[in-house]
């Protein structure tokens, strides 16, 4: 799938639907801002009080949707954005022939999920900026998710579909939290983390959770020493897999 063509125009209307679903909540339309626009060009006929009584109105309105939640709509796009770089730029075949993985829909999923997690540990450090942007990062993956099932067909039973997608969700959390103690921690936690998630407790050859450790570590220390503006723009690079 190409998933740059598919999320440029999702993104899109993403963000349509962002600035509607607001302007919507607080009942403002397009028609009220025609009004708006009227009055002030019928100024000599409107008395000063009312004016001001309205000016005042307008700008508890602009207030309110922070000129219609922009700053949100920016992180939502990084968010996509960054999903994107996730899905196109990791390269996905060196995980599995260089360590052992399987090339199923699991595993495509856990090193998609791996990845999210090192950008949402980074981009927490950056606040309630940080929790929205991890957010959508998530709702990201979900939407991939949601078009993959579809691709694979295993929408024909809807109810069998959903039970797995609330098992992934519940993983993932589960993933995450142990993930962050692997990363306070040192690398036989960080091992284990891997190993429960990547091989679900399998056979496994220790260089190859070796690999992984290194990988993350690594990945880590340069998202660290990134630039918010550099890392919300993906303009870094994954980092290869050392054999």
């Amino acid at each position: 799938m190409n998933v740059a063509r598919l999320y440029q125009g999702a993104l899109r209307g993403i963000i349509k639907r962002s600035l509607n679903l607001e302007t919507r909540k607080l009942g403002v339309n397009s028609q009220s801002f025609h009004h708006t626009g009227a009055h002030v060009r019928q100024m000599s006929t409107v008395g000063a009080k009312q004016l001001h009584k309205e000016d005042g109105l307008v700008k508890k309105i602009l207030k309110k949707i922070s000129f219609f939640n922009v700053n949100k709509t920016r992180l939502m796009a990084a968010a996509y954005f960054l999903y994107e770089h996730i899905a196109d730029r990791v390269n996905y075949i060196s995980f599995f022939e260089e360590l052992d993985m399987s090339d199923t829909f699991y595993s495509w999923f856990v090193i998609t999920e791996l990845h999210i997690w090192m950008i949402s540990a980074r981009v927490m450090a950056e606040g309630e900026d940080g929790r929205h942007l991890r957010n959508f990062l998530v709702e990201a993956l979900w939407n991939d998710v949601g078009q993959r099932i579809k691709q694979l067909g295993a929408l024909s039973n809807p109810s069998v579909a959903r039970e797995q997608v609330k098992e992934l969700s519940e993983q993932l959390q589960a993933a995450l939290i142990a993930y962050d103690e692997g990363l306070q921690r040192d690398d036989t936690v960080l091992a284990g983390a891997l190993w429960r998630r990547l091989y679900q407790q399998g056979d496994v050859d220790p260089r190859s959770l070796e690999i992984l450790v290194k990988y993350v570590r690594k990945q880590m220390r340069l998202l660290d020493h990134l630039p918010t503006e550099s890392l919300t723009s993906a303009k870094f690079d994954w980092t290869p897999l050392d054999k």
